[in-house]
């Protein structure tokens, strides 16, 4: 029988629909933090390391009281040139500690240098048993949000049954499915949705993304060196001095770069002479190739105008993961839109997609504080639910 709840249970429940509530709209309206910033003066940040099995680990602890145990979770940025001090996941970070939790931002200098590695899956283990054991982490209370790539590497982490063992959720934010989707996606624009071709206007960083890190198998660019220079500025968002520095390249490739950036049929050439490195990666670093049954709960959430990884990648991977805990997907209307104008157009709408969206969260930290706010399902069998 499903277990009955006390009234301390229920109380716990209603402060974690405002705590989930709090969540959903410092991610989707970040500048409302600031709100709270007397609050936030409370919040401490500190660059830490951790030792585990004889690795060394930087990360980020934001905390109101660093040294007192607490449930905690743990923040995966995926490939981004800011690492560990992204800006988004460094506001969701003080959110998290402002509503009491430990939250930790592991750094991993291959993801901050843009590069697509099978060691980072190993990195992310070991932050996990890192963090784990620190003696002011309620060790039986610990989650993961993963963004980005950082999502789907976090699932293929939890893969590790000592890892899965420490984790209560993983809760993933427009990550991807498989690599070969992502890089059409990302030259392409388009996408599957059941069957159906879809099309959204790729950031121009999403294919700089696989050029950076298959340039000197393409044999394309005369000068290896200058063209990596400048696809790094592009992807540190450093768009003038990129542009500046093309004036240093080959006139060849120069011209590749800014057909590339603009999107020609240069992309078709490109698309095609990546993917075949790409396939190299796909069974190792693709979660929808997850076989096993990961056990705890997974929330998937995706914007449906996100134009780095397309939704489609969320809905593909909802579909093909297998865990006895659930597997959860939330499509969301609200997260690519933060501007002002958007919201005073069809508040309605921004008040409702907020609604659900702290939803997911809701569900996500009651499985962190107890088993019992799970769904009961005697059958062991995985649950697919839309939120």
């Amino acid at each position: 029988m499903k277990q009955a709840r006390t009234n301390k249970d229920i109380l716990l429940l209603v402060l974690l629909r405002l705590k989930s509530l709090l969540i959903a709209i410092f991610i989707s309206k970040p500048k409302i933090l600031y709100v709270f910033s007397h609050r936030r003066q409370n919040v401490r940040k500190e660059r830490i390391s951790i030792k585990y099995n004889g690795v060394n680990f930087i990360a980020l602890r934001y905390s109101k009281v660093p040294l007192i145990k607490r449930p905690a979770l743990i923040l995966n940025i995926g490939i981004s040139s800011y690492g560990e001090n992204h800006v988004i996941l460094n506001r969701l970070a003080k959110a998290i500690a402002l509503l009491g939790y430990h939250a930790f931002i592991p750094s991993f200098y291959e993801m901050k240098d843009c590069w697509i590695r099978r060691e980072s899956v190993e990195r992310i283990e070991y932050s996990i048993l890192a963090i784990s054991n620190l003696d002011y982490v309620t060790s039986d209370k610990l989650g993961m949000i993963g963004i980005s790539l950082g999502g789907g590497l976090s699932l293929l982490a939890v893969r590790n049954i000592n890892v899965n063992n420490k984790i209560k959720f993983v809760l993933v934010l427009g990550t991807y499915s498989d690599l070969e989707s992502f890089l059409r996606f990302s030259f392409t624009g388009k996408f599957n949705v059941h069957n159906k071709t879809k099309y959204i206007t790729p950031h121009s960083n999403s294919k700089i993304i696989f050029l950076h890190n298959f340039l000197e198998k393409l044999n394309l660019f005369k000068n290896i060196a200058k063209t990596r220079k400048v696809l790094g500025n592009f992807l540190k968002d450093r768009t003038r001095l990129a542009f500046g520095n093309m004036r240093y390249l080959e006139p060849a490739d120069r011209k590749l770069i800014l057909s590339l950036y603009r999107s020609s049929e240069t992309d078709d050439i490109c698309y095609k002479m990546i993917i075949s490195n790409v396939k190299e990666l796909y069974d190792t670093l693709s979660p929808k190739h997850i076989k096993d049954n990961l056990r705890i709960p997974i929330f998937i959430i995706h914007d449906i105008y996100d134009d780095m990884i397309d939704y489609g990648q969320g809905i593909d991977l909802a579909e093909s993961l297998y865990s006895s805990g659930g597997v959860y997907l939330h499509l969301s209307d609200i997260l690519c839109n933060k501007k002002v104008s958007h919201f005073l157009s069809n508040p309605v709408k921004w008040i409702n997609g907020t609604l659900k969206l702290s939803n997911v969260f809701y569900h996500a930290l009651a499985v962190l504080h107890s088993d019992k706010n799970l769904k009961y399902n005697p059958e062991n069998k995985p649950i697919r639910l839309k939120i």
